[in-house]
């Protein structure tokens, strides 16, 4: 079943016109802002001297700092779904698609999600987190929901394993990635080898084999 569409802020005054240009600048210079410092370390002020607008025409875009903090979460979620779309529709196998996932979230998510939800909790009132949780579940967690859905009906995965589950702790394990690269800020990470890596762990395990026993490994 598709879950609803996750409602939008609307944050623009009513009955007047939106310069879109302003307003993505807005909320580009925010998404950079809230990525680097996170939320209770960056106030308007900030935003003012990064974007180059003045306080009121902010405001004018965006109520207060909430709202324009819910909105580049929900739009942070809503790219990542494009690009895990585009990255999986030529794919011709599960494995395959689970590859172009771990490569894209790599590439293109350079700050952990989960530590942005996280700070939305911490922050936001209850009606701003279920426009997060809303957009959270709709653009990344279904989508990839239906990825293992798929393998397991074209009997790539076995029939007893839960979708949910296994889609839980994929998404975590690559989140937990972007953390580690982050945190130790690795130049020498490769986005294609680390994701070529996790899929043939995930699939495939580690052990030397599921049936060798302690005696067998014994020299």
């Amino acid at each position: 079943m598709t879950p609803p569409k996750p409602k939008i802020p609307v944050t623009s005054a009513p009955g007047k016109s939106k310069p879109v240009d302003a307003r993505a600048e807005i909320l580009q210079h925010a998404k950079l802002l809230f990525r680097q410092k996170g939320f209770s370390a960056v106030s308007m002020n900030d935003l003012v001297s990064s974007v180059g607008l003045t306080k009121p025409t902010i405001y004018y875009h965006f109520t207060d700092k909430e709202t324009l903090f819910t909105e580049v979460v929900v739009e942070m979620m809503r790219h990542g779904n494009e690009l895990l779309m585009a990255g999986i529709k030529r794919c011709k196998d599960f494995r395959e698609k689970l590859y172009r996932l771990s490569e894209g979230y790599f590439r293109f998510s350079p700050t952990s999600l989960s530590t942005m939800v996280r700070d939305a909790g911490e922050h936001l009132d209850e009606a701003h987190m279920k426009q997060v949780m809303e957009a959270h579940r709709f653009y990344l967690i279904s989508p990839i929901i239906g990825i293992f859905e798929e393998a397991r009906q074209a009997g790539e995965i076995a029939q007893s394993e839960n979708p949910d589950t296994l889609a839980l702790y994929y998404i975590s394990w690559i989140d937990a990635m972007t953390t580690l690269r982050a945190a130790h800020e690795s130049r020498d990470f490769d986005p294609k080898e680390c994701a070529s890596k996790m899929v043939d762990i995930f699939l495939d395990g580690v052990a030397v084999s599921a049936v060798t026993s302690a005696s067998d490994l014994t020299p």
